[in-house]
């Protein structure tokens, strides 16, 4: 756990000046539409994870942590660990960007936090299906792969809100929290679990057998 650790450390190290970058997306979002501020804290994550990705690819990192006594499966363990602290991150940004755009009276309603952590959870489900992507398909693939899953991502806030509209349980529990469908929602948590863990056995199985 302690080399984990490390290897989350390494990611953050690697997108420090890409953080900085941040700063003005959230000046210029919250000062153009605050209203969508819960929308905000997904596509930073995103970013942060595939900055640091192709950052790894650029240096070919890959080649340098295979080489430590560390086995595969830790680095792999490793790089979807880093999903929770690039979460917080975003989640965080975002929750000063709304006290921000509130003491400035650009926003008068409350926070909401079911959106806001339903946003935040949408990032590691994202992610799941990047990084088998990005176990397999290599620095050339990626190139390309980057370009479609930032524009599909830039689009979530529509998604989110058609989400909402196709099940209104969700809508009710976001606007209420209340949830009806108790049986709905274990199953939903339940898929929501098997399927990040299936990303990272898949990853695991790619990258193992995978010639760095």
């Amino acid at each position: 756990m302690y080399s984990s650790l490390h290897l989350i450390r390494k990611d953050f190290i690697l997108t420090r000046k890409f953080m900085l970058l941040l700063i003005p997306y959230y000046v210029l979002m919250g000062y153009t539409n605050p209203e969508a501020y819960t929308a905000f804290s997904l596509f930073p994550a995103v970013l942060l994870l595939v900055n640091s990705c192709a950052i790894d690819m650029q240096h070919n990192n890959q080649k340098f942590l295979v080489s430590l006594p560390v086995p595969r499966q830790r680095l792999i363990l490793a790089k979807y660990l880093t999903l929770i602290p690039f979460s917080m991150f975003s989640f965080i940004c975002t929750l000063l960007l709304y006290l921000l755009a509130f003491a400035m009276g650009r926003l008068d309603a409350p926070l909401r936090w079911r959106e806001l952590g339903l946003a935040t959870a949408a990032f590691p489900l994202i992610a799941s299906f990047y990084l088998p992507l990005y176990y397999w398909l290599g620095q050339k693939g990626m190139q390309v792969v980057n370009i479609v899953f930032i524009m599909l991502i830039m689009l979530n806030f529509t998604a989110l809100t058609s989400l909402t509209e196709r099940y209104p349980a969700l809508a009710e529990w976001v606007l209420t929290g209340r949830m009806d469908n108790v049986l709905l929602t274990i199953i939903s948590v339940l898929a929501y679990l098997v399927i990040i863990y299936g990303s990272y056995l898949l990853s695991l199985r790619i990258f193992v057998k995978k010639d760095v």
